[in-house]
């Protein structure tokens, strides 16, 4: 007999005897040839046949299986971030660095030649990877010079303005050969930041220049008269409300604006005089160019923007030659920023579209921005879908 709560009804039912096999109905030693316990039965009483009936209140079958199931996925799920936290624990202290990855040259030379790259829209100091980069470089005392590898089309005034400053710094501070090796693209901003380097190269498929400010407008009032929306702020002064996009650009507000692109341009020209020697004997040279126009990589050596025409290995080949050092004596290594533990987890695959959709959404967010904000660039139009700027 079972002890268990849930077995309420447990009852023994004995054999039935066999009376197709009995001559008689009364007779007692057929009964108990049968297995009959009638009183003139001699033998014991055979063991009864025990069956067991559960029964389980009604609704509560599947509940139980639930809750295991649902405590079991919840014990999983806890040790999976249980391991995902000691993983960070453990790589806390490379994820504010970066990785070498060998590029050229003799590896494992105690003399390095780092390549720092900036690459995508510079949108200011909340990116850190290249800040990474520059402190790697400018803290490991193998590092006898650098080249600066740039693929952007610029960005924001203020981002700009914030690598080129860290940028100067770190010229002062490290006192190093500094080329820079410009790739698919480096307009506007990009060359903001370009002109910080000792030499410029670019490749022959390059495009460079845009050199110019550009502030997006855009005038939604009559997209807000037709789904009847009037804009009525309270404001404390007439130019509070400047830049708005539910009303059209008043004459005064205009000349305010026009105002600040012109003064974030005269300091792009003077940035661009001051890294450039050939604009510092002939300023007027730089006028003539300074519209906003891309030039090819030809154009631009023709025009002075670049020195010379070439890949990166030819300029990390040139920055030895500048650093005093022989073919067979540094070693070319690239930054690279270690993975977080999610991307370790995911793969290679998962990281890239996370990368991918990362320069979606600065893109998104930027035009956001834009439309609801006044915002100087230092960018190439074409770059985001910011319009086409007013003749």
């Amino acid at each position: 007999m079972s002890n268990d709560p849930q077995e309420k009804d447990v009852y023994s039912m004995p054999q039935q005897p066999n009376t197709s096999q009995s001559s008689g109905y009364g007779s007692s030693q057929s009964y108990a040839s049968c297995g009959g316990y009638g009183q003139g039965s001699a033998q014991q009483r055979p063991p009864a046949q025990e069956i067991r009936v559960v029964c389980t209140p009604r609704g509560e079958g599947c509940v139980p299986g639930c809750f295991k199931i649902t405590a079991s996925f919840c014990s999983w799920f806890f040790m999976f971030l249980f391991f995902v936290a000691l993983i960070y624990v453990f790589r806390s202290g490379e994820l504010n660095s970066v990785n070498e990855k060998h590029f050229s040259g003799k590896e494992g030379s105690p003399n390095k030649i780092a390549i720092i790259t900036i690459s995508g829209i510079i949108v200011g100091e909340d990116d850190g990877n290249f800040i990474k980069q520059l402190k790697a470089a400018e803290n490991d005392e193998n590092v006898k010079a650098v080249v600066l590898r740039i693929n952007s089309p610029g960005g924001t005034v203020s981002g700009s303005d914030y690598y080129h400053y860290k940028l100067t710094e770190f010229k002062k501070s490290k006192s190093v050969p500094m080329i820079v090796s410009m790739g698919n693209m480096a307009t506007s901003g990009g060359y903001y930041l370009a002109v910080t380097g000792d030499e410029i190269f670019a490749e022959h498929s390059t495009v460079t220049g845009s050199i110019g400010v550009i502030m997006p407008n855009y005038d939604l009032s009559g997209l807000c008269d037709k789904i009847g929306v009037k804009s009525d702020p309270i404001a404390s002064g007439p130019l509070k409300e400047l830049g708005s996009v539910t009303r059209t650009l008043r004459p005064e507000e205009r000349q305010v604006l026009e105002g600040l692109v012109t003064d974030m341009f005269t300091r792009f020209k003077q940035i661009v005089r001051e890294g450039r020697s050939a604009f510092q004997d002939d300023p007027q040279a730089l006028d003539e160019i300074a519209t906003g126009q891309v030039f090819t990589a030809q154009q631009a050596v023709e025009n002075k923007l670049i020195d010379k025409i070439g890949f990166l290995d030819q300029a990390v080949e040139r920055v030895a030659d500048l650093a005093h050092l022989q073919p067979g004596q540094y070693e070319a290594v690239r930054y690279v920023i270690p993975k977080t533990a999610f991307e370790m987890m995911l793969g290679e695959h998962v990281e890239k579209s996370f990368q991918s959709s990362s320069a979606q959404s600065v893109i998104a967010t930027e035009l956001i921005r834009e439309i609801t904000t006044p915002r100087m660039y230092y960018i190439y139009p074409h770059a985001l879908p910011i319009g086409t700027p007013r003749e």
